[in-house]
């Protein structure tokens, strides 16, 4: 049985492929991505790339969305992640480069937005999972 406290290092591969996606799963039930003809598939990626400084990123260019364990301590901090960058994938961030030289990066209303949808949804996102699992 996993828990939210469990350490990243003590999940497989699989298993925390399994949490992303059912995180996704749950993110596309609540949250509604935007309509574009031309988006391709969503690629999910989950890898640990310790140089790459980042818990995660969001591709609107190639619609790729990853997860990065080296950076994710625990199971919470892999469905919170998953839950901000599903928030970008939600948005239209053709003036997210702009915000971000505007006002920095914590002050970006796109970044704003995504922490408080992982703050505020990931219990409820753990419930799902729980369940599901």
């Amino acid at each position: 049985m996993i828990r939210l406290r469990d350490k990243t290092k003590t999940l497989t591969m699989d298993q925390s492929y399994v949490l992303v996606m059912m995180t996704m799963r749950w993110c596309e039930k609540f949250f509604t991505p935007p309509h574009t003809k031309r988006r391709s598939a969503l690629c999910v990626m989950v890898h640990c790339s310790p140089a790459r400084e980042v818990y995660g990123e969001y591709c609107e260019r190639r619609n790729w969305l990853t997860i990065n364990l080296s950076y994710c301590d625990d199971v919470k901090d892999i469905v919170k992640t998953t839950i901000h960058e599903y928030t970008h994938l939600c948005q239209d961030l053709k003036e997210y480069a702009l915000m971000t030289k505007q006002v920095g990066y914590d002050d970006n209303p796109f970044e704003i937005e995504a922490r408080y949808n992982e703050d505020t949804y990931y219990t409820n996102c753990w419930r799902f999972i729980k369940r599901n699992l």
